[in-house]
């Protein structure tokens, strides 16, 4: 495959645009996943104040709730404490009493379980607020960050975009048959697609060069590969790279 010293130059040159390229990308690439994460860190923080709330509405409710239980159990002892002067037996005026004792005994009970009631309430409040407060600094901090995030990602988009430009610029002139090899060394992971060789050897993956292939090299008149790696081969002293755009 025919090939000239500024074909290879040129290669040479579009390496490292691509190289700059590569690095951009994966900025453009980590920065969705970055903000996401900041995301994921606020909702985190947003389902703490959910759950302080859902706990402190049971807590209200269940207190409601003991509140209706002393009023209903106030109420029977004060209907038993109407009725004891309507009984005519000594036993139904003993189990009258009994049961205004009970009535009474419950409801100081339950009195003891809403002032529990409202000591929880009173933390579960505290730590909503809390929770609050923790969020409010949270979406502060989200929203600046993913703001300069945002821009961050719009200026290397840019940057990319310019890149890009150039970069086809310089691959322009490249034999396309060149080009084709170029760039299947690269998609199999390879982005240093063309190398030197290093005296005897292909500087990539060390393997010992025929001597042929060292010849063609030099000449820098064809497109030279390593049998081992498939990666373009040229001679640092023979060829001289382009300046890269």
């Amino acid at each position: 495959m025919a090939l000239t010293k500024e074909n290879l130059a040129q290669l040479i040159a579009l390496q490292k645009q691509d190289g700059g390229l590569d690095k951009l990308q994966k900025e453009m690439d980590t920065i969705p996943a970055e903000i996401e994460g900041l995301r994921a860190g606020l909702e985190k923080d947003k389902a703490a104040v959910a759950s302080a709330k859902s706990q402190t509405m049971t807590l209200e409710k269940l207190k409601k709730t003991k509140e209706l239980d002393v009023a209903a159990k106030e109420e029977a002892a004060k209907k038993h404490g109407g009725e004891l002067n309507q009984v005519k037996t000594n036993e139904a005026f003993k189990a009258l009493q009994h049961e205004i004792e009970r009535a009474k005994a419950d409801a100081s009970d339950i009195e003891t379980q809403i002032l529990e009631i409202m000591d929880q309430l009173d933390a579960s409040r505290k730590a909503e607020k809390a929770a609050a407060a923790v969020l409010k600094v949270s979406e502060d901090e989200v929203k600046a960050e993913v703001s300069h995030r945002e821009s961050q990602l719009a200026e290397v988009k840019a940057r990319f975009e310019a890149a890009k430009v150039l970069r086809d610029q310089t691959a322009a002139p490249v034999p396309a048959e060149a080009m084709k090899v170029y760039n299947h060394v690269r998609s199999r992971g390879k982005l240093d697609a063309v190398v030197p060789i290093d005296a005897t050897t292909c500087s990539a993956c060390r393997v010992i060069l025929a001597p042929q292939v060292i010849v063609e090299a030099t000449k820098a008149k064809a497109l030279v590969t390593c049998e081992s790696c498939q990666r373009i081969l040229y001679k640092a002293e023979t060829t001289v790279p382009a300046q890269a755009n």
